[in-house]
């Protein structure tokens, strides 16, 4: 059986709950090693006060997992790939596509509000949109955009957002207004996405 997706506990624990998430998407729970759990939580929050996660955390937790074997948990083999700047776009030969593309999931880093940044999963893309799951809900007074939809989640591992290619992809200079960038990734220098995908036998 695979879990269901979590909402974080803070304001501040996107990026402990999405990786989470995303074991869940990918493993069914008795797959996962509590081990990996506990690396997660241990690794990230690690800004001052504990109010977010690095990128340097993140790095480290995709370097571990690729190389992460327990003769107990067989099954839990992931291939990760943590990028940054431009090799995060969602246009010609994107790694993130060919990430979901192939089964994979990517935690996406996208700005949230005021300069704060928030991570999010995707799992799915189809036609022009990708389909994710944000583990801080909003609702339509957050933002109210065609580009970006707030889904009805009626199952455990349902997306609850979906945001157009295009309006993802946007850099803040096509994005004037605070508005618009919302659920943007922004700036090459602000760009950073963790891939992960499960190896099968």
């Amino acid at each position: 059986m695979k879990a269901a997706f979590r909402q974080q506990a803070s304001e501040f624990d996107c990026v402990p709950t999405t990786f989470v998430n995303a074991l869940c998407f990918l493993f069914h729970r008795h797959e996962i090693p509590p081990s990996v759990v506990r690396k997660i939580y241990k690794e990230c929050l690690d800004l001052e006060a504990a109010r977010g996660t690095s990128g340097r955390a993140i790095s480290v937790l995709s370097r571990w997992l690729k190389s992460y074997n327990e003769k107990n948990y067989k099954k839990f083999q992931v291939v990760s790939s943590y990028i940054k700047g431009k090799q995060v776009h969602l246009g010609d030969d994107s790694k993130i596509i060919q990430c979901l593309d192939q089964e994979g999931v990517a935690l996406l880093c996208v700005h949230s509000s005021n300069d704060a940044w928030h991570y999010i999963l995707s799992f799915k893309k189809q036609e022009d949109w990708l389909y994710c799951y944000d583990p801080l809900p909003r609702t339509k007074r957050f933002i109210h955009n065609e580009s970006i939809q707030f889904l009805e989640s009626a199952g455990k591992q349902d997306a609850n957002l979906r945001i157009r290619c295009d309006w993802l992809d946007k850099t803040f200079k096509a994005a004037e207004t605070t508005e618009s960038r919302k659920y943007i990734f922004g700036s090459n220098s602000y760009r950073e996405c963790l891939l992960l995908q499960r190896i099968r036998p």
